[in-house]
């Protein structure tokens, strides 16, 4: 810095750090700076510069005008940048005073300042309304996102857990007919499937559609932060589903004798469900209360381990009993029933575990709101709420119903078919390719349980368009997963069959749970509309839906039947859920702002790649059916599975290389792509 005195002086900062007094005079009334601060040192001032106070004379020159420059910062001033408003371009034009207007520095300041004032004046409120504005947007996108998220993360935990617990209440078959022997295991199913029958009734009137009255309202207290009424619902549920079971297990078990219509093996295995109806209803509401708040981890959890206890008790007992020789296949059959009740105990165990694991984030919930509703009220509430969903949630139980008592009827009156062939055919399209189809349904199912907590939250937020992205996202996931699935079980319907059925008319059985797989496609969108109609409080329609879905069916049974034997009364459950789920999805969208634009891409990508999985593997899975017997299931079961990996592997392909991987999954689908090589 010593350096900096010794440089001429063309080469030093115009200013120094100070100015005097008269020097900020000087300027003011108009001297140039080179003439204030030319070559002259600290403390030594020019001699145009005098300390008296005689004033330069006042010219053009001395006149300051302030011109607005526009802010790159700042909004413009309408009345400012107006070209045609001159008017408020000269009010805004100064003129600092001479030295005679201004008598001391404070004042010159002043005034200054009051200058300064037309330079600079931004629109200060419309940028602060324009930063809320972007910051609330951002905040819109990531709770959009966080809400796609959490479908999809609810409806993976709900999908695993419904497929496995779905494929072990399938697979336990083989070995435990096995165990039962081929000499009693048609008697024991027959057995079985008597009991389950009834059972299947007393638990839908046990539990009366009150779990997923539970969830919706718990989802909406949750999202008015109201802690009390939670807490109030949820313990008024267990006192509710703890008197139905009692009630109508109860019931059950009393009535067993007259339910049995005399056949007296039937009364133990009443019996034995009749333990298990006391403690579902609780376990029901249990579930419930979890995915109120979204929990599906838990609720998927405590599935598989119902059904895998289930299991694991059936098929204990039954080697117990059959083959170390401790009872007969009645006694065998008995104990299979009741291991409901111990898998739904153990489901019970983990819910509650869950739940105080979980009761740390519970507290955390702002109470905002402490007004409590009296229990008669919520349980009211309850009710009433949950007749149209019992109805609702019924209707593929009911189509079934339509389906055994018409189909005999309507084969004997217009066909000269055996009594054996009529009853061959029912099994086949009713009970066999049934279960299969329900495994594929039970995806569908799952997405259901996750979309109607989340529903029933947005609408108590009153926002329309996160509710119409809601649905948006659950019809692609449901579309993205049901097309893939119902298209790859008609691929591989052949060994599928005779991996769970055997041999016997497997041309007939095939034929059949090739045509019920597609039927998957409209009972799962149905669940899922059911789901959706449910969590925006639209519970009155659903009722309308279920009569009209009854209607077409009941209109088309006969005809569809006469025409196509047994392949008919599954053409008219087609029929009648397409009818219905139309008039479903249009009411949706009269209410909703959906947009199928953004539908229609993903919608025709995942179409195609499914028939090219479906193209693909039905020749690769005929071929292999040729070097395989019939009577080999081991066989019949590495060639299901290959064929499943294959259509596996073509989907997911073409999800990650299109852009269907991102529309579903978002940065983790690319990235995935990207490490995978794909892209």
């Amino acid at each position: 810095m010593a350096d900096d005195e010794h440089q001429p002086q063309s080469e030093q900062a115009p200013f120094r750090r100070d100015l005097t007094y008269q020097e900020l005079r000087a300027l003011l009334d108009g001297v140039p700076v080179n003439e204030i601060i030319g070559a002259k040192p600290d403390g030594i001032v020019d001699h145009a510069i005098k300390s008296d106070r005689t004033a330069v004379p006042q010219t053009d020159d001395a006149k300051i005008e302030v011109v607005e420059v526009p802010d790159p910062f700042a909004k413009p001033i309408p009345h400012l940048t107006n070209p045609t408003n001159k008017v408020g371009l000269a009010e805004h034009s100064a003129q600092i005073p001479s030295e005679q207007e201004a008598t001391s520095l404070e004042e010159q300041a002043q005034l200054l300042a009051q200058a300064s004032l037309a330079t600079y004046a931004p629109d200060e409120v419309g940028t602060e309304q324009g930063t809320i504005r972007r910051q609330e947007e951002r905040h819109e996108l990531k709770k959009q996102q966080s809400a796609s998220s959490r479908m999809l993360r609810g409806s993976l935990w709900m999908t695993i857990g419904g497929i496995a617990s779905r494929i072990l209440g399938a697979l336990y078959i083989i070995p435990w007919v096995a165990m039962i022997g081929a000499t009693y295991s048609t008697s024991a199913n027959s057995l079985y499937a008597q009991g389950y029958q009834i059972y299947s009734v007393f638990l839908i009137i046990a539990t009366a559609g009150l779990p997923n009255v539970l969830s919706r309202l718990v989802a909406e207290y949750h999202a008015k932060k109201q802690l009390r009424m939670v807490r109030k619902v949820y313990h008024s549920s267990l006192v509710l589903g703890a008197i139905l079971g009692l009630v109508v297990g109860g019931l059950l078990y009393v009535l067993a004798p007259l339910l049995s219509q005399g056949h007296t093996n039937v009364v133990p295995v009443l019996h034995a469900l009749a333990a298990a109806v006391l403690i579902i209803p609780i376990l029901s509401m249990l579930r419930g209360y979890v995915q109120g708040f979204e929990f599906m981890g838990i609720s998927a959890l405590s599935q598989f381990i119902e059904q895998l206890i289930r299991v694991a008790y059936m098929l204990g007992m039954t080697y117990w009993i059959m083959v170390v020789g401790h009872g007969n296949w009645v006694d065998a059959t008995v104990q299979s029933t009741l291991a409901a009740f111990w898998g739904a105990l153990a489901g019970i165990i983990v819910l509650l575990v869950g739940i105080v694991l979980r009761r740390k984030s519970l507290r955390t919930i702002d109470n905002a709101d402490d007004t409590v509703v009296p229990s008669a009220n919520i349980l009211a509430r309850m009710a009433r709420q949950s007749l149209p969903i019992v109805l609702a949630g019924s209707a593929i139980s009911l189509v079934q119903v339509i389906d055994q008592y018409t189909f005999f009827h309507i084969m004997r009156s217009f066909t000269s078919i055996s009594y054996d062939l009529i009853d061959n055919m029912f099994a086949q399209f009713s009970f066999n390719s049934n279960k299969l189809v329900m495994l594929v349904v039970s995806l569908a199912v799952a997405m259901s349980e996750t979309a109607l907590p989340m529903l029933a939250r947005a609408r108590t937020a009153g926002n329309k368009q996160v509710i119409a992205e809601q649905i948006e996202y659950a019809l692609k996931l449901l579309a993205f997963v049901m097309l893939p699935a119902t298209l790859g079980m008609a691929a591989v319907a052949r060994p599928l069959y005779i991996l769970f059925y055997g041999a016997s008319d497997v041309t007939n059985g095939v034929l059949i749970l090739q045509y019920a797989s597609y039927t998957a496609i409209f009972l799962g969108m149905y669940m899922v509309i059911l789901a959706i109609l449910q969590g925006v409080g639209d519970l009155r329609y659903t009722l309308r839906l279920l009569a009209i879905i009854i209607v077409v069916k009941l209109v088309l049974q006969v005809p569809l039947t006469i025409w196509l034997a047994g392949i008919g009364p599954l053409m008219a459950t087609i029929f009648a859920f397409a009818v219905g789920l139309f008039f479903a999805v249009r009411r949706l969208v009269k209410k909703y702002p959906i947009s199928w634009q953004e539908f229609s891409y993903p919608l025709m990508t995942m179409l195609t790649w499914s028939l090219v999985l479906y193209l693909v593997v039905w020749p690769v899975v005929g071929t292999l059916a040729y070097f395989v017997a019939d009577t080999d299931r081991l066989g019949n079961l590495l060639i299901t599975l290959f064929g499943g990996f294959i259509g596996l592997l073509i989907y997911g392909i073409a999800t990650l290389k299109t852009k269907l991987g991102y529309e579903m999954f978002g940065a983790r689908a690319t990235a995935l792509a990207q490490r995978l090589h794909l892209k």
